[in-house]
């Protein structure tokens, strides 16, 4: 009894835990300028790619 008691506390303070991070990832979003988005809630077929141009002096590594 005492055991399963346990496992459904953990299990609600995960879902709890889920459920917050979540909430503030769409915070997150709502207020990104141009709708940009932390890596992690994009999808990377979506997106459109980042070129980054190497201003170095002819030896890019």
């Amino acid at each position: 009894m005492r055991k399963t008691h346990r496992k459904i506390v953990i299990g609600a303070l995960l879902c709890g835990c889920a459920l917050f991070t979540l909430y503030g990832a769409s915070r997150i979003a709502e207020r990104a300028e141009k709708g940009a988005l932390p890596v992690t809630l994009t999808d990377l077929d979506n997106e459109k790619p980042v070129i980054i141009i190497d201003a170095g002096h002819g030896e890019s590594t």
